[in-house]
């Protein structure tokens, strides 16, 4: 025999063996996410069947850092007749079946695979198919509605607790009598404000995901969005009624406004920022929180960078507004301050009605 029909008959043979080791395999196609909570959850049954069952072949498929995983994915949804509200993941296609979300996962693929041996890898021309699908993370980027992030972020930059820190601290320079430096130093405050409000979120969405506590976050953040905007709502009707109002707390405000008072630089003002954030948390974290509390379960941290970037902009814009009406002359920081203390009633109302509504909105699962 010459050496040509050697290769072609040793190729022959491996292509034969390989063929046959294949068929003999049952094939499974798992679709994740890096970062998505769902899929760490079904991430250790994925290891145990590998483990257990020596002829199963679960072939990876990560979408989040892959674009082209995004775009089978997709070519399976649509040959497997899913819907777009049924689309995320995790997802697992085996045969002509498949199951989304974490519980149908764990609590059903192991049956699929008993009752499947041999399953060849899920084919796209599938056209009689079954599957079952659960709680689980949107596919590609997940990201919830930007109406709900700017409306969150609204509810949190008209609270009255912010504008008035911002009054004080503008009012205490301009009492110097050097505009242009208050001026630089409200700016310098506003950044600082942002950053810091920036990484307390990126810290907070941080440990949610890591804790793997999203999930249990995610299903009472709609019963806390209700209590704050029930809380704004009582503030406008009965103000101050039982001591309590969803503002600065009075005991800590002379500390507050002693410390404001004490500034006398724009470097002074940007430091200040992060300690006036403590302050104000309380009183203004209500939003953010229940606005985290919905990406930690829906996305991952690349995707709530930029989420997190607009909410803190719609959150400073109304300090920056007002530091810009009183740099150009349009405002003073006595009619500011005479405003918001004319409608701090109206402000807890508009407030308790968004978050009231975002609530709602959570509770029944539409965002």
């Amino acid at each position: 025999m010459n050496l040509p029909k050697i290769i072609i008959f040793t190729l022959t043979l491996l292509f034969l063996c390989t063929s046959a080791y294949a068929a003999d395999q049952t094939c499974v196609y798992f679709f994740y996410g890096n970062g998505c909570p769902h899929c760490a959850r079904v991430e250790p049954l994925i290891h145990q069947l590998e483990s257990k069952y020596a002829d199963l072949n679960i072939q990876r498929f990560e979408i989040y850092d892959n674009r082209s995983n995004i775009i089978i994915l997709n070519d399976y949804f649509s040959s497997y007749n899913i819907g777009e509200r049924d689309r995320g993941i995790p997802a697992v296609f085996i045969g002509n079946k498949y199951l989304i979300g974490d519980t149908p996962i764990i609590e059903n693929l192991e049956n699929e695979i008993k009752e499947n041996p041999r399953a060849e890898c899920p084919r796209l021309d599938n056209t009689a198919t079954t599957g079952t699908v659960g709680k689980k993370s949107p596919s590609g980027l997940g990201t919830i509605s930007m109406l709900t992030v700017i409306g969150a972020a609204l509810v949190d930059s008209i609270n009255p607790c912010a504008i008035a820190v911002l009054l004080i601290l503008l009012g205490s320079l301009l009492a110097v009598g050097n505009k242009r430096r208050a001026i630089e130093a409200g700016f310098a405050f506003i950044i600082s404000i942002y950053i810091a409000y920036f990484l307390f979120g990126l810290g907070l969405f941080s440990a949610l995901q890591i804790s793997g506590l999203s999930y249990l976050f995610y299903k009472i953040i709609g019963l806390i969005a209700i209590i704050i905007g029930l809380a704004n709502i009582k503030d406008y009707f009965w103000y101050g009624a039982g001591g309590f109002i969803m503002e600065i707390p009075r005991t800590w405000r002379p500390i507050l406004k002693k410390m404001l008072s004490s500034v006398t630089s724009p470097l002074g003002a940007f430091l200040m920022g992060f300690i006036v954030c403590l302050f104000e948390l309380p009183c203004t974290g209500g939003p953010y929180i229940f606005i985290l509390g919905l990406l930690a379960e829906k996305t991952t941290l690349w995707g709530s960078l930029p989420i997190l970037a607009i909410y803190n902009l719609f959150f400073v814009l109304p300090l920056v507004i007002i530091t810009l009406l009183i740099a150009f002359g349009f405002e003073s920081v006595e009619k500011a301050t005479s405003w918001k203390d004319r409608n701090i009633r109206l402000l807890h109302l508009i407030a308790g009605i968004i978050m009231l509504i975002l609530g709602i909105i959570v509770l029944f699962g539409l965002v």
